[in-house]
């Protein structure tokens, strides 16, 4: 249990980090193509990555814990979808 628990947990922190990471980049290099200086724009992109990011997961998790799987984002955990499957099966 306490595994499953640790694997939910790193799998919700990489998915975190990545939508972090892939919006900080893509609203700096926007922020940089519109003329804005460098810090301005990182200052920005940190800004409106970081609330991105929090939207994003917590409507996930949200979602999820409902239920409601989402097949375009594939977003559930393996160790949830195995639960699933055991369940309904």
């Amino acid at each position: 249990m306490l595994k499953n628990v640790s694997g939910r947990a790193n799998f919700w922190t990489r998915r975190a980090l990545t939508v972090f990471a892939i919006t900080l980049a893509a609203l700096t290099v926007v922020e940089l193509l519109k003329g804005h200086e460098l810090l301005a724009g990182v200052q920005f992109a940190l800004t409106w990555s970081a609330i991105s990011t929090i939207i994003f997961m917590g409507t996930r998790m949200y979602y999820v814990s409902r239920g409601r799987n989402c097949p375009l984002c594939n977003d559930l955990p393996e160790m949830e979808k195995d639960e699933h499957s055991s369940t309904h099966s």
